[in-house]
């Protein structure tokens, strides 16, 4: 069966980068080149408040940067201590002082340290990804995750009501979704994902809980498998590094799971339904190519959602666990979004 990657009305294939690291001082960098960029193409280096490897937020990040260096580009992804905020700020400094076209931060943990520094390099170009700073410096670019995650809680609904179909699942009419922390980005995917499970049954039972981190994957493994405990046919999560540990308790618990971030399908294969992709990779090389052309509008926030594939739902590498008729439900749901026939709420 093919598998396809559902987004508003696009469809779009996921590619797979080797990610390299070397040393580097307290931070650990990833080098793609020293020789600077080639043809007119910017230099580009993308300040990681945490380590790369959590295949999935960080990672697709990485991605983006290493299709800019196939391009042409100079990059560097400098990693951190994912709980070391003043590190994140020197690192930030460090490359602030003009020898970068752009300088790339993500996440809401990024916006005080960049909202503070941005003022101070008034001629350094920022990107932020997954968050806005208002600065005149500074271009942000958000994710309607939302949306994303509503096709998710169509998959997990679809899942826990069609037992004969999935055969991992009981029939409970329970699924779940662990989050990294009780923040309104993460709610965001929560309430999504509740709207979706609502628009196929709206006596499905959603169980919510929280990491409190984005690192701690043996957390994440705890409360997902309490969640299976409980019944729970299908947990989502969206806890970064930390709901590595919820995809392991799918496969521990024999139940399913779905991914987000980036393609975690082959992880524990036959156990992942799918995963909800905030395409960063992709939308970060839009950008810079579009400051390249001159069009990126700093002081300025763009949105990514459904309508422009920026979030999607893939189910490619994922052991053909999803029928086609599922899938093509969930792209008449994902259309309904886009249309406006559905509103999904926002935590925001």
């Amino acid at each position: 069966m093919k598998q396809r990657l559902i987004g508003g009305v696009a469809i779009a294939a996921a590619a797979t980068l080797t990610l390299a690291a070397c040393g580097g001082g307290d931070a650990t960098e990833t080098a793609g080149g020293t020789e600077g960029a080639k043809d007119g193409a910017l230099s580009v280096v993308n300040v990681v408040n945490g380590p790369l490897g959590d295949q999935g937020f960080f990672d697709d990040a990485a991605r983006g940067m290493a299709e800019m260096e196939k391009a042409g580009s100079k990059i560097q992804n400098i990693q951190s201590d994912a709980e070391n905020p003043a590190q994140w700020r020197s690192n930030l400094e460090s490359v602030s002082g003009g020898d970068w076209d752009v300088v790339i931060v993500g996440t809401s943990q990024f916006i005080d340290i960049l909202d503070e520094t941005a003022p101070k390099y008034p001629k350094q170009n920022y990107l932020i990804y997954d968050s806005v700073v208002e600065q005149p410096n500074v271009a942000s670019i958000v994710y309607r995750q939302n949306e994303g995650s509503f096709l998710a809680g169509v998959l997990a609904a679809q899942a826990t009501i069609n037992k004969d179909t999935f055969p991992l699942a009981t029939g409970s009419k329970k699924v779940g979704i662990v989050g990294g922390m009780d923040i309104p980005v993460i709610n965001d995917f929560v309430v999504g994902y509740k709207k979706g499970v609502e628009s196929v049954d709206p006596s499905i039972e959603v169980l919510v809980s929280y990491v409190g981190d984005f690192v701690d994957s043996n957390r994440g493994f705890d409360q997902a498998t309490a969640m299976y405990e409980q019944g729970a046919d299908v947990v989502f999560q969206v806890a970064g590094g930390a709901g590595i540990g919820v995809l392991r308790a799918a496969e521990d618990s024999g139940r399913y799971a779905i991914g987000v971030d980036s393609n975690q399908n082959p992880l524990h294969k036959g156990h992942i339904l799918g995963s909800m992709l905030k395409n960063i990779g992709v939308s970060l090389k839009s950008a810079v190519d579009a400051h390249a052309a001159g069009t990126l509008k700093f002081g300025e926030t763009t949105e990514y959602g459904l309508h422009n594939n920026g979030v999607s739902l893939t189910f490619e590498d994922n052991g053909d666990i999803v029928p086609k008729e599922i899938q093509d439900e969930i792209a008449t749901y994902s259309k309904k979004v886009v249309d406006g026939e559905i509103k999904v709420p926002t935590a925001y």
